[in-house]
C-alpha cells in the first residue's frame, strides 16, 4: 500500500485544481479534436486470434475511415504512437460498473404493512422497471473504465427477487443517463434474493412466489385474450406491466438474467426455467464448472463474473505449501474461481467474462488466462460473446466505415505488463497509461545493460497546496516490474496515478475526477531510496517541483 500526501510546495498544481475548487473553471477547456486521427505501424487483433500487422488506422468524426497496411494519412491528422502497438476490439462489460439509483420507497408506515400482503416494491417484484430510466452514470464518470478498454457494458440491477430490467450503455465520453444507452430492454433479472420482514422471506418462500407469480401472469394473459376475442359479458382487464413482463419471457421475446452462483442454486435455476417455461442466463456462476454437463443440456450461458475477492489466509505464489486447514481450503476455493472459465471452456458452455459490477474486468480475465483459459476464447468472451448476447455486434466490429469503437494497447491483451494506451468511443479519444520510451540517459556504470527498476511500492507522504487549501490525499500504489498503478480520494473527486520507473527514473500521470470536470497532470523525476523528488508540468504550461517521502517499514 503507498500513501502519498502532497508537498508543501506553493503553486503545486494549485493552477489545475483551482478550476475544480472555485476560480478557474474557464481557463482549462479542451482544444477541439483533429479533423481526424492515424496510427502507423500497428497490429490489428481479431477476436478469433487472427493478426494483420503494419496496419494504419485512420479515425475520422465517429468512424473508422480506413484500416489497411497502405492507408494513407489525411493531411491534418493527429498522428499517434503506433509502431508495435495493438489494436483490439473494445472490451465490454455484460454486468458493468454502471451506476443507477432507484427511487427509495420510505413513506409508507411498516405498522400497516401487511407482512402476508406487502407491496410490491417491498417484495422486490418489480420486473417491469427499467434501470435505463434510473441511471446516475456520465460520461465523464466513466472515464476510469474508457482507460481500462471498457467500451460498452450492461447495466445488471440487483438486490430483490425481481429488481427490473438490463440495459447497456455505450461508455460515450460526453453526456449523461439515458444518453448513453445502447439499448433499455436486453432483458429482465431474477434472483433468490428474499424479502426483509415480508413474504417472501425464505428461499422456499422465493421459489414458491415465482411460481404463482408466473401463474397469475398467465391468467391474466387468458383473461385478455378471452376479452380481444370477445368483450361481451367481461370489463376491460387492467394491464399490468409485471405480469406483462412475466408473459414476454414465456414467450421467447426475452431472457432471463438469474443470479446465482452456488451449483444447487443453478441447478434450481434450470428446473425453474423448465417448468415456467422462460430462457436463463446465468449471472455469477461461481460453481458454474461443477455443472457443466447440465448447463449444456439446457443451452444454458453464463455471465461468469471475475470479481474474484482476495485472499486472507493463502498468500499465492508462496513457495512453501500452507499448512493452515483454513489457509488450505481458501486456496482451493479461490483456484477453483480462478480455473472456472477454463472448464466451462473446455466443457464448450458459452460464456461471458464480466467484472460482476465490482472487479476490474481485464484483471480477472489475466487471472482466468494464468489458470488455464485459452487466450484466444478469453479475448471472444470480453468482445464478440458479449456483444451476441447482449445485442452490441457492431461494436465489436474493426472495420472501415464502422463505428471507431476499439482499444489500443501496448502489448498481447493479457500479459499483465500490458497497458491500454488508447480507447476510442464512437471516435472520441482517450489517453490511457503513458506510452513509455528507453531513456536515452544511461548511467555510466551500467551503459548497455538494463537498470532495475527503482521499487516505489509502499505508503508515501506528499503534500500540495491549493486554493482550498492544504490536501492530504491517501493513495495505494501498487507495481509491477517497472509498471506501478494508484488511487486516492481528494476532497472533490477520486483520483488515480499510473507511471513507470526506469532504472531510479519517475513518470507518472495523475488523473482527478471532479465530477463535472477530469484532467491529468503529468510528473517526472527520480527515486532515491525512500525520497523522490522532480518537476510536474501543469495544465496552463507553466511547471513547479515536487517531492515525496515514503513511510518506515511500507515498501514491500
Amino acid at each position: 500500500m503507498v500513501n502519498i500526501r502532497f508537498l508543501r510546495t506553493p503553486g503545486l498544481v494549485g493552477v489545475a485544481l483551482a478550476s475544480v475548487v472555485g476560480g478557474l473553471a474557464g481557463q482549462f477547456r479542451d482544444p477541439p479534436p483533429p479533423p481526424a486521427y492515424a496510427l502507423e505501424g500497428v497490429t490489428v487483433v481479431r477476436p478469433d486470434g487472427r493478426r494483420e500487422t503494419g496496419v494504419t488506422v485512420v479515425v475520422r468524426g465517429s468512424l473508422i475511415e480506413a484500416l489497411a497496411p497502405d492507408a494513407e494519412v489525411p493531411p491534418g491528422a493527429e498522428v499517434l504512437e503506433g509502431d508495435s502497438l495493438f489494436v483490439y476490439p473494445g472490451l465490454i462489460d455484460a454486468n458493468g460498473k454502471v451506476t443507477y439509483e432507484f427511487p427509495k420507497h420510505d413513506d409508507d408506515d411498516d405498522d400497516t404493512v401487511k407482512p402476508w400482503d406487502p407491496p410490491r416494491w417491498r417484495q422486490g417484484f418489480m420486473p417491469h422497471r427499467y434501470v435505463a430510466h434510473h441511471l446516475t452514470a456520465t460520461g465523464k464518470g466513466l472515464a476510469a473504465a474508457r482507460k481500462n478498454g471498457i467500451v460498452a457494458a450492461a447495466v445488471v440491477p440487483s438486490g430483490t427477487v425481481m429488481p427490473g430490467r438490463v440495459a447497456t450503455v455505450i461508455h460515450r465520453a460526453q453526456g449523461e443517463g439515458t444518453a448513453l444507452i445502447a439499448d433499455p430492454d436486453v432483458g429482465t433479472v431474477f434472483s433468490f434474493r428474499a424479502a426483509q420482514g415480508v413474504y417472501p422471506s425464505t428461499l422456499f418462500g422465493v421459489i414458491a412466489f415465482l411460481r404463482q407469480s408466473f401463474a397469475d401472469a398467465n391468467r391474466e394473459g387468458h383473461v385478455i385474450e378471452a376479452w380481444t376475442r370477445d368483450p361481451h359479458g367481461l370489463t376491460m382487464p387492467a394491464w399490468d406491466p409485471d405480469y406483462a413482463t412475466l408473459r414476454a419471457t414465456t414467450e421467447g421475446e426475452e431472457p432471463v438474467f438469474f443470479e446465482a452462483d452456488l451449483a444447487h442454486d443453478i441447478l434450481r435455476v434450470l428446473q425453474l426455467a423448465g417448468e415456467l417455461e422462460f430462457s436463463p442466463i446465468i449471472v455469477g456462476g461461481d460453481e458454474a464448472w461443477k455443472v457443466t454437463g447440465d448447463l449444456i443440456a439446457a443451452g444454458v450461458p453464463v455471465l461468469l463474473s471475475t470479481d474474484f475477492g482476495k485472499p486472507t489466509r493463502w498468500k499465492p505464489g508462496s513457495e512453501e505449501p500452507s499448512v493452515d486447514p483454513a489457509a488450505q481450503r481458501e486456496q482451493e476455493r479461490f483456484e477453483n474461481l480462478y480455473a472456472n472459465a477454463a472448464r466451462l471452456d473446455s466443457a464448450g458452455v458459452q460464456f461471458a467474462l464480466t467484472s460482476g459490477g465490482k472487479g476490474d474486468l481485464l484483471t480477472g480475465a489475466r487471472k482466468a488466462v494464468e489458470y488455464g483459459l485459452n487466450p484466444i476464447a478469453a479475448l471472444r468472451a470480453v468482445t464478440v460473446v458479449p456483444a451476441a448476447m447482449l445485442h452490441l455486434d457492431a461494436v465489436s466490429r474493426l472495420e472501415p466505415e464502422m463505428a471507431a469503437t476499439f482499444i489500443v494497447t501496448t502489448g498481447d491483451l493479457f500479459d499483465e505488463k500490458t497497458k491500454v494506451a488508447y480507447t476510442f468511443v464512437e471516435g472520441v479519444l482517450e489517453k490511457g497509461a503513458p506510452i513509455r520510451k528507453q531513456s536515452a540517459v544511461a548511467d555510466s556504470t551500467t551503459a548497455g545493460a538494463e537498470v532495475p527498476a527503482a521499487n516505489v511500492a509502499g505508503v508515501w507522504t506528499l503534500t500540495m497546496e491549493s486554493p482550498a487549501g492544504t490536501l492530504n490525499p491517501d493513495i495505494t500504489v501498487e507495481q509491477t516490474g517497472a509498471d506501478f498503478t494508484g488511487s486516492g480520494e481528494l476532497p472533490f473527486g477520486p483520483m488515480e496515478i499510473s507511471g513507470s520507473v526506469s532504472g531510479n527514473a519517475i513518470t507518472f500521470t495523475m488523473s482527478i475526477d471532479a465530477g463535472n470536470q477530469a484532467f491529468e497532470i503529468e510528473f517526472s523525476g527520480t527515486v532515491t531510496g525512500n525520497t523522490a523528488s522532480g518537476t510536474v508540468a501543469l495544465p496552463d504550461g507553466s511547471s513547479s517541483e515536487w517531492s515525496a517521502t515514503r513511510k518506515p517499514g511500507e515498501a514491500r
